[in-house]
């Protein structure tokens, strides 16, 4: 007797993995990207022609998907309570070109939240490298992965990171995108497969384009920088939440309703008050540090400023919800909204809204030094300002008492600040 088989029913991630990886391949069949696809890294070049006066050298990123878990009050990493995430983390210098499997022995299960901040120059030739480590909580889960630069006005699909009408990077393989930025200003980017699961996992990061001027945030029509948007200092802030509830059914092996989302967590560049203030300098030993030199959550979201500095706040958010953030006491001037430069319409607030996938290039100036500092760190006597979600609500940590969530702190100083090496570096 013939047994009767019932057709396996093919899921949406099927669809995907066949749309992204499978069809347009084949399509690509003899072309020399598939080519380029199918080489070990380093890829050997001919030399290059030469190029354009504005053109530089080409930018070469690696960067690598992958799970792990981070730690927030209440659900700490030293505890085994951590939340469990997906995202992309960066690589040292020297392994841009290195091949899959010692990428794999490193940093597999070692993932950082937000995704690497990247600073663009304009008008170079980018290329990102993203590497499919794959998962040591859920090897189950064979997951493709893809960039989606949200924003970037793209001419080719192919680069788009969208896996219905591009390329999704399966388990184990790499994929180069390539871009040529000519937009400044701020955007986001991150996994657009299974992009509600996978976004609301971790798979995000801050990326900007800089202006032609260092110090400026955009330039004018003829190349020369916008006078109104000159800043001494910058900081990037990835907005969040977390439905932990999403998080732990993932880990464990359980569906998920999405549409019963119910964030319990609101974070800043990956951390919750009042992780968001801990400085670079204290994270060997705290509960981010994962050995190595390596750490979970490694941007802070702490604010250090000179009096009189003109400080600009690259802002963008990437969880499901509005959120309205308040500096009181200090007037914010938005000066740029989804890379685009306001110019003229340019505006003064107390009150910043932000929805989804939605960025804001904001610009206030550091008030004077007062004679009665409200603390003191390595930096010296501060003055301290709250960066903050105006919601109550959104400043909470799950069911733990006490202040927490989408807060951080701006500290004013008396002049005893050095130059900033980077965004959101601490002194």
């Amino acid at each position: 007797m013939t047994e009767k088989r019932t057709p396996r029913r093919v899921s949406r991630r099927d669809i995907l993995r066949l749309g992204g990886s499978g069809a347009l391949l084949a399509l690509m069949g003899g072309s020399g990207l598939n080519r380029l696809l199918h080489q070990e890294l380093p890829i050997a070049a001919a030399a290059p022609a030469p190029r354009p006066a504005l053109q530089t050298t080409p930018m070469d990123i690696r960067l690598l998907a992958t799970d792990g878990w981070m730690s927030f009050p209440g659900r700490r990493r030293a505890d085994d309570a951590g939340i469990y995430v997906f995202g992309f983390r960066p690589v040292a210098a020297n392994e841009t070109y290195a091949k899959i499997n010692k990428l794999i022995q490193k940093y597999k299960g070692k993932v950082t939240w937000p995704a690497p901040i990247l600073a663009i120059p304009k008008d170079i030739n980018l290329y990102i490298a993203m590497t499919n480590l794959g998962f040591v909580q859920r090897p189950d889960l064979d997951d493709s992965h893809t960039v989606h630069w949200h924003g970037f006005r793209n001419p080719n699909a192919v680069f788009d990171g969208v896996p219905e009408v591009s390329i999704a990077v399966p388990l184990g393989r790499d994929f180069p995108y390539y871009y040529k930025p000519r937009d400044e200003g701020t955007y986001m980017y991150h996994c657009h497969f299974e992009d509600v699961e996978h976004v609301q996992m971790g798979m995000d990061g801050v990326v900007y384009i800089e202006s032609y001027t260092p110090g400026y945030v955009y330039d004018l029509s003829d190349g020369s920088p916008a006078l109104d948007t000159a800043f001494d200092r910058q900081f990037t802030f990835m907005l969040n939440e977390i439905y932990s509830h999403a998080h732990d059914n993932l880990e464990n092996v359980q569906e998920n309703v999405w549409s019963d989302y119910k964030a319990d967590y609101w974070v800043m560049n990956g951390r919750s008050y009042p992780d968001t203030i801990i400085r670079d300098q204290d994270l060997p030993g705290s509960d981010f540090d994962l050995g190595g030199g390596l750490y979970s959550q490694p941007v802070s979201s702490l604010v250090q400023a000179n009096a009189g500095d003109r400080v600009l706040l690259r802002i963008a958010s990437l969880g499901y919800e509005q959120h309205v953030m308040q500096l009181p006491g200090i007037p914010m001037t938005v000066v740029g909204q989804d890379a685009s430069y306001l110019g003229a319409n340019a505006y003064e607030t107390h009150s910043l809204y932000l929805g989804a996938g939605e960025a804001r290039d904001v610009l206030f100036t550091a008030p004077p030094y007062s004679s009665s500092p409200d603390g003191t760190d390595a930096a010296g006597p501060y003055d301290r300002y709250w960066f903050r979600n105006r919601s109550a609500q959104r400043l909470i940590n799950g069911n733990q008492s006490g202040l927490g969530g989408m807060l951080t702190e701006v500290r004013v100083y008396p002049g005893t600040l050095g130059p900033q090496t980077g965004p959101n570096k601490t002194f």
